[in-house]
């Protein structure tokens, strides 16, 4: 058992002497007071819950180490006055690396004049249902069937053959040359003719996954074959430029997105995040004129995401500017280009959140904060209440 003179010690250190009950006055205005300040307690208590509960990204900016990696970019772009089969894309960096008609994981769709879909196909099938009816009413060609290239690709022993129109262009490409298809046989069996005359008033939507290095270099969307003459990239744009169909790269950009979607992922998951802004996205660009050069200066910016989770996430930022010029006497390609710089530094965001010891120091603060402000203010007006009542008793 506790004895007697203990607890009479004990209650020496209490800080906070009661009074007794016949010496507290209670007033309408101290109740008053008393609601308000529960009521911002509560307020401001779901406040620092709600900051506890969201964390926030701190950035930080250090030099990027270099290190030579693919970057994804994922496009999603519409040319309302260029058909499919003529559109093509190509990949080129300081390297020296150069991909003509790159197609791995980039699709096409073929768009009437209203904008609508006509038709999905992989990019690296310029065939469409009109060209295999005119197939099949042409009979079909025996199994040892060799098609001539017309001088092109003379020293492929392995496949000397060009049976279809596709391989036909393609060699010619290859050798850097140009060739009107209506004077080859297989576009004359395979209605190449008829089937751009007919897709020449449609519109492509281009869209996909490109994997390039992280160097200077660009890629861009142009008319006609690519070939390479005398170390110069080159298009075949003949048939575009001389047209009656008002052919021109008349743009709209309805995405394009550097690095990782993880991020993106991750934030629809979070109530408050960093936002990740992608310039360009829903971009108009563009007039009726066919030769015209389009280009987008785009400098990216390498960014890190640090979760608290443990999650990592590398993907990029980019600012742009653009211009646009007129081409004439082969002072440049008409087409729409995407010129990349890559910046030296990295920004690095870290999720952050406040420990639980700072959150609840800041929910005593808030409390105690709030009672020792009311306290005071019911002071004062008890204390002019009384002086009021005291006057008019004079």
């Amino acid at each position: 058992m506790v004895s007697k003179s203990f607890l009479k010690r004990f209650r020496k250190l209490d800080a906070y002497a009661k009074t007794l009950d016949d010496f507290r006055v209670r007033t309408a205005t101290g109740g008053t007071v008393t609601l308000i300040s529960f009521f911002i307690i509560i307020l401001l208590v779901l406040f620092e819950v709600t900051r506890y509960m969201t964390p926030i990204m701190k950035s930080e900016i250090i030099v990027d180490g270099g290190k030579m990696e693919k970057m994804p970019i994922s496009f999603d772009i519409t040319f309302p006055h260029l058909p499919c089969y003529m559109l093509s894309l190509d990949i080129m960096d300081e390297s020296g690396e150069h991909i003509s008609e790159y197609d791995h994981d980039v699709y096409k769709e073929r768009l009437d004049s209203s904008g609508k879909t006509i038709l999905k196909e992989k990019s690296d099938d310029p065939r469409n249902e009109a060209a295999k009816l005119v197939l099949n009413h042409n009979g079909d060609l025996p199994d040892n069937y060799c098609g001539p290239c017309y001088g092109a690709n003379p020293e492929n022993k392995e496949n000397p053959c060009c049976n279809t129109c596709e391989e036909v262009r393609r060699a010619y490409a290859d050798m850097g040359w140009s060739g009107d298809a209506d004077k080859f046989e297989q576009c004359v069996r395979e209605g190449w003719k008829e089937k751009t005359t007919a897709q020449s008033r449609e519109g492509c939507r281009m869209h996909g996954t490109l994997s390039v290095n992280k160097l200077r270099g660009n890629f861009h969307f142009s008319a006609g074959r690519a070939f390479s003459q005398g170390g110069t990239h080159i298009h075949d744009m003949s048939q575009f430029l001389h047209n009656e169909y008002n052919q021109n790269f008349m743009h709209e950009i309805h995405h394009l997105q550097f690095g990782s979607h993880e991020y993106n992922l991750h934030k629809q998951k979070r109530t408050k995040s960093s936002t990740l802004v992608h310039p360009l996205d829903n971009t108009k660009w563009g007039n009726m004129q066919a030769a015209m050069m389009y280009q987008y200066f785009i400098k990216i910016v390498p960014t890190e995401f640090d979760f608290l989770n443990g999650k990592q996430t590398r993907t990029f930022q980019y600012s742009v500017s653009k211009q646009d010029q007129l081409v004439t006497n082969g002072g440049g390609l008409p087409g729409v280009f995407f010129m990349l710089d890559h910046s030296p530094m990295r920004i690095i965001y870290s999720e952050w959140r406040p420990t639980l010891g700072s959150f609840l120091t800041s929910l005593c603060a808030i409390v105690g904060g709030v009672f020792s402000v009311a306290s005071i203010i019911d002071s004062a007006l008890y204390r002019a209440e009384r002086i009021s009542k005291q006057r008019k008793q004079l």
